[in-house]
């Protein structure tokens, strides 16, 4: 047990802190949409941002089949995106005082914290076996995982974009 304990702290230890500033982001983001709030095309996307920069960096500057990896990031993308899109179909949105407000849900702040404990989870992994930045079906393996949880942001941000496209018909 104190073995495990150790290894978890040394994890957790060797993390940078601008991690740590990223996930209480999250969180304090995720909180705020688990109550109506106004729709927000500006903020929606800074957390994709976020994650696309910090996968993007390492699959150009540390993996050894870019190329590749890229190639099923996009697609498990694509697939991460019409998984949200049906997840987020039932999302709501009212005018309240001449303002979109989108009905609060948690499933912002199940995907946001999904895309971070994944995330971690492969640099983590990574960090202890660098070899696997060389090995073809973990690079596939990155690529498929890193972008479906990041696809999961766009279903809620292209749900959010229609409903706004329809407000401002209005």
């Amino acid at each position: 047990m104190a073995d495990i304990l150790r290894f978890i702290f040394e994890i957790i230890n060797n993390t940078p802190f601008w991690v740590w500033v990223v996930l209480a982001i999250l969180i304090k983001r995720g909180m705020s949409l688990i109550n109506d709030s106004p729709a927000s095309i500006g903020r929606s996307l800074i957390m994709p941002f976020i994650f696309v920069i910090w996968g993007l960096n390492t699959v150009v500057n540390k993996f050894a089949s870019p190329n590749t990896l890229l190639s099923f990031y996009l697609a498990a993308l694509i697939l991460g995106f019409l998984f949200s899109y049906l997840l987020y179909m039932r999302r709501s949105f009212y005018v309240e005082d001449g303002q979109l407000i989108q009905e609060g849900s948690a499933l912002p702040l199940v995907i946001m914290l999904t895309n971070f404990l994944v995330k971690y989870i492969l640099n983590v992994i990574l960090a202890i076996h660098p070899v696997l930045y060389t090995q073809m079906n973990f690079n596939i393996f990155y690529g498929i995982v890193s972008g479906f949880t990041v696809g999961l942001f766009f279903g809620g941000i292209y749900k959010t974009l229609t409903a706004k496209k329809e407000f401002l018909k209005s």
